[in-house]
């Protein structure tokens, strides 16, 4: 009986690390499209108010969802320690700092920093517009990509438990 309940739990638990790695890929696909719509945000306000980088920021962190809030909310905090960090080098620590996005949402975002606040409204949200797009364009290929080894995941998670399971019994 000991040995069937711990075939069971070694089944269930191979099992669980696929459906968990699956989880992880449709996670950074939705936090990609967070930032999208966050970026959205902002560029709608550009293109409406072009209101300054501090209520622009405010917005962006009140109407916006996971990273994209995280990520505004901390340059609104860090636009009080200007005199100590510039703003292009601390949009790109918060960004650096958003775990959730992958290494190629990163490496897109971190150049905005250089041109939200210093530039007209207009090629802010051009950048926006830009960057924007190519979020739009990785999530999509992340999309499909997820898709496919999720259930690569999920299947080598539930045979390599049956596996186990052969082996223990």
């Amino acid at each position: 009986m000991v040995r069937l309940i711990g075939a069971v739990l070694v089944a269930v638990g191979g099992t669980a690390l696929g459906f968990q790695a699956a989880a992880r890929l449709r996670s950074r696909v939705r936090a990609l499209a967070e930032m999208s719509e966050g970026l959205a945000l902002l560029e709608r306000e550009l293109e409406l108010n072009a209101p300054p980088l501090s209520r622009l920021l405010a917005q962006g962190a009140a109407r916006s969802q996971g990273p994209a809030r995280a990520l505004f909310q901390g340059s609104l905090r860090g636009l009080d320690n200007l005199d100590r960090e510039r703003f292009p080098d601390l949009w790109q620590r918060l960004v650096g700092e958003r775990n959730e996005l992958p290494e190629e949402g990163q490496a897109l975002l971190a150049p905005l920093g250089d041109t939200l606040g210093r530039y007209d409204g207009e090629r802010q949200r051009e950048a926006l517009a830009a960057v924007r797009r190519r979020l739009e364009e990785l999530s999509a290929r992340l999309e499909a990509d997820s898709r496919r080894q999720g259930r690569v995941y999920q299947a080598l998670g539930l045979s390599g438990g049956a596996f186990l399971v052969i082996l223990l019994l």
